[in-house]
């Protein structure tokens, strides 16, 4: 049916929305939600249509959507559906929004009326979001037309009045999501300390939050523990480390005492998974309890004014996962927590080391006009190695001045001389370290062995005792 000229709405149904108290923490409900639908063909959510008077539903792809081929409706959280503003389109989503009731709009077509079902859920965007809590409705469907395609007067109309009901019946509040595609945006060293408190005021905020975090009593207390946390930035060769470890970490089981500080947060340099995009983490100790909120960067991309609305607002960082890890809980390379559980083996093995940073002037002077002690970022990098390449480098498995990579040389029990005149013998741990020319690359595959446990200790050889 001749719908598609109708077909108006530069948003998607499936919209991401916040859960159970999350959601109540914004003044949003998941009361009477419709499921949300997307495309099984290609992730894209789909528009939702009603006939009148038969009531079939139909879906349809959105407008902004250049399909070359049929909708094919599946619930949304069945495929890996694609989010974007649900005003303008822009991916760089941030908000979720929600009605009092279902934004409903009747269109007249040829064939008779079909009723656009526009939902309750709002996704948007930095700057759709700050016309929306202006309630700025001239400003939001200026935007929506400029970023959009060439509406008719009619179909202008119809936008009007549909962003006309959503300013009028918006409930109180908005919630994160970690929908957004933002490119990953590193942090700073020197600019941690700011990073951490921005992020300690979200959190302490009343903004709701994802990943079961809205919850009062959790808020508070990651919003307390960040206050006290110790901060490390690892570098660029540690990050990769990390990561390559980390994808094929074996089955290990989580114990207290892996963690470098009992409350902590550790920002890298790139995001140290694919799908979640993380790029800094905190965890809070609580007995032998720890509860751990990964983030990932937004703001990358943005013109200069929001940005800096946006650091006010929120910060630099947002949740995109959150976990409990009790003694003994396994994690595998699948696990959110396995890059986290690699950095912390690596450092917790003497792998690292660690030397102070000297933060920003202007970060330093804030702490000292609230009279808070001078923050202290550690940066986290790899040992240095003892051997160095010679001028002609030689690829092959000669010594190791002659080979193109490091490798990591597992713990393991050394039985040698020690005391007066070395005339007494016992075992000793070799811990692990680097081998190999400390100009070449880490070959990656030597590293998930130094994350094991050191092999039990042998007796000592026959006639040695």
């Amino acid at each position: 049916m001749p719908v598609q000229r109708h077909r108006v709405r530069p948003r998607s149904t499936a919209t991401p929305s916040p859960s159970g108290s999350d959601a109540h923490s914004a003044g949003l409900t998941v009361d009477g939600r419709a499921p949300r639908f997307a495309c099984g063909t290609c992730g894209s959510p789909l528009d939702r249509y009603a006939e009148l008077p038969s009531g079939v539903v139909t879906y349809q792809h959105p407008i902004w959507k250049d399909a070359d081929h049929p909708p094919v409706p599946v619930t949304a959280d069945t495929v890996a559906a694609t989010y974007v503003c649900d005003f303008c389109t822009d991916p760089k989503i941030l908000f979720v929004y929600a009605t009092t009731r279902r934004v409903l709009i009747h269109v007249e077509t040829a064939q008779g009326s079909v009723v656009r079902d526009y939902g309750i859920r709002w996704s948007a965007c930095v700057e759709c979001a700050a016309l929306v809590e202006a309630r700025n409705l001239s400003g939001l469907l200026d935007r929506v037309l400029a970023r959009g395609m060439s509406f008719a007067a009619e179909v202008r109309a119809h936008l009007a009045d549909m962003l006309r009901q959503v300013l009028t019946l918006l409930r109180p509040g908005r919630a994160l999501t970690a929908d957004g595609r933002w490119d990953a945006l590193p942090l700073v060293a020197t600019t941690l300390p700011k990073v951490r408190d921005r992020l300690a005021a979200l959190l302490a905020g009343d903004v709701g939050l994802p990943f079961g975090l809205g919850h009062e009593a959790v808020r508070a207390s990651l919003a307390a523990s960040l206050a006290i946390t110790r901060l490390y930035w690892i570098d660029e060769e540690f990050t990769v480390l990390t990561r390559s470890a980390a994808q094929v970490l074996p089955r290990m089981g989580f114990s207290p005492g892996d963690l470098p500080a009992a409350h902590g947060f550790v920002a890298w340099t790139q995001p140290v998974d694919r799908r979640r995009r993380c790029v800094a983490a905190s965890w809070s100790s609580h007995g032998d309890t720890v509860q751990l909120v990964g983030y990932r960067s937004i703001g990358d991309g943005l013109p200069p004014v929001p940005l800096q609305q946006l650091r006010g607002e929120v910060g630099w960082l947002v949740p995109t996962f959150a976990v409990t890890l009790r003694p003994g809980q396994p994690v595998t390379a699948t696990h959110p927590a396995a890059p986290l559980l690699t950095t912390w083996r690596l450092i917790r093995q003497r792998l690292a080391e660690t030397t102070p940073v000297k933060v920003d002037t202007s970060v330093r002077r804030a702490y000292r006009r609230a009279r808070r002690p001078e923050p202290e970022v550690a940066l986290v990098r790899i040992r240095g190695t003892r051997t160095r390449s010679a001028p002609a480098q030689h690829t092959g498995t000669g010594g190791e001045s002659e080979r193109d990579f490091r490798w990591w040389v597992t713990p393991h029990w050394r039985y040698q001389p020690y005391g007066p005149r070395r005339a007494l013998r016992d075992w000793i741990v070799v811990r692990p370290h680097l081998r190999g020319p400390e100009d070449k690359p880490i070959r990656a595959t030597t590293t998930v062995r130094v994350l094991g446990a050191l092999p039990p200790r042998p007796d000592a050889p026959a006639g040695r005792r």
